[in-house]
């Protein structure tokens, strides 16, 4: 299950790798980093929310942030910013045109006396909807965080239970609709579960959110895009094999484009920013060895893409517990990128690290 528990990934022949150019990787956080999301704040500073205090599983999870004001070359001290009684965790993360800071997230409890273990029965597994949270200082305060009502099972959904989450950049359209991409896991009353990604949408600057979209079935963590001619799009992880599929929508993500596999199984989850130039950049974790991180470019706004041309941002990720990549372009053609490994996975979370590489952008 994504972000909820480490999937076996499987083994496939390696694509052709083109080295970024001018790349550089600095640590920046030690000891948490997990499933970072990275934004330029308006203000010029970089912002990364990401997970700390526990590893993928485990009671203490929280959600901390650190800022650059150099492009990424220094980070602050990370800073708590959600830290309840129960798991805090998996954030989706951005900022609104009026400046508006928004941190969604969602909340596990369910653990044993020792705060390390998770129920066995997983109807014991309570995720009791999404979580938001708001600065209107540019981060310096924050409001508490609230849950969102309605968003603790998917729409219209016939099931038991069901796991949900938040997931990457929390973006905006030309008429000020925020979209938020959620995704489930549903365990229907049958035994079958079932993934499904959805679009949430707010007209209010995030104070409060419905009109859900399904985006796709089969689909978990979602990453969206608005290009600057309003399509969005969606970069959508199969909860199966693990390959990334993107579609686009014209009409604010109401309706999507047939899905086409962009990657291979194990090359996951995905982070799409558009580029000055006008190229749509994909940025996704390589589970498969060597593992770390790749990059695609799109060059007519993600209708097509060459998936024999990986960009090679890091491949020095010990195992399969690595990538959730999220990036940023700081100048024309020089990208940002930030994503989390475990050294050790017997280690963990005191082996994961945040790390950060620069690069740049071939040009066209």
């Amino acid at each position: 299950m994504a972000r909820f528990l480490v999937i076996p990934t499987l083994a496939i022949g390696l694509l052709a790798l083109a080295d970024a150019q001018e790349k550089a990787t600095t640590t920046i956080v030690e000891g948490a980093g997990y499933f970072p999301v990275l934004i330029q704040l308006k203000d010029g500073r970089l912002a990364s929310v990401f997970r700390g205090g526990a590893a993928h599983i485990g009671r203490g999870g929280r959600l901390e942030w650190t800022t650059s004001t150099d492009s990424g070359r220094s980070w602050t001290k990370p800073q708590t910013l959600v830290d309840g009684p129960e798991d805090d965790r998996n954030p989706a993360f951005g900022q609104l045109r009026d400046g508006t800071l928004l941190l969604a997230y969602c909340v596990l409890s369910g653990y044993d006396h020792t705060g390390a273990k998770l129920s066995a029965n997983r109807a014991e597994r309570v995720f009791d909807g999404v979580y938001l949270m708001r600065s209107a200082d540019k981060g310096k305060t924050w409001t508490k965080g609230e849950k969102i009502p309605n968003t603790a099972k998917p729409p219209k959904a016939e099931a038991l239970s069901a796991a949900v989450s938040p997931y990457g950049k929390i973006v905006q359209t030309a008429d000020g609709t925020v979209l938020m991409a959620v995704y489930y896991e549903v365990n229907s009353a049958d035994g079958k579960q079932q993934f499904q990604s959805w679009l949430y949408r707010s007209k209010d600057s995030g104070a409060t959110w419905g009109d859900p979209s399904l985006i796709q079935i089969d689909g978990n963590e979602t990453a969206l895009a608005v290009l600057a001619d309003q399509t969005v799009i969606a970069a959508v992880r199969t909860s199966r094999a693990g390959f990334l599929q993107v579609s686009r929508s014209r009409d604010g993500g109401r309706t999507w484009s047939v899905p086409v596999a962009v990657t291979k199984n194990a090359e996951h989850p995905a982070d799409l920013i558009q580029l000055r130039d006008g190229r749509l950049l994909m940025t996704f974790g390589q589970r498969n060895p060597p593992r770390g991180v790749h990059a695609l470019i799109s060059s007519d706004g993600g209708v097509t893409w060459t998936p024999n041309d990986h960009i090679h941002l890091a491949a020095d990720a010990p195992n399969v517990d690595c990538g959730y990549p999220s990036s940023i372009e700081v100048t024309p053609g020089r990208v940002v990128t930030m994503y989390y490994q475990v050294d050790d996975a017997a280690k963990a979370p005191e082996s994961a690290k945040a790390k950060v590489v620069v690069w740049s952008v071939s040009k066209q």
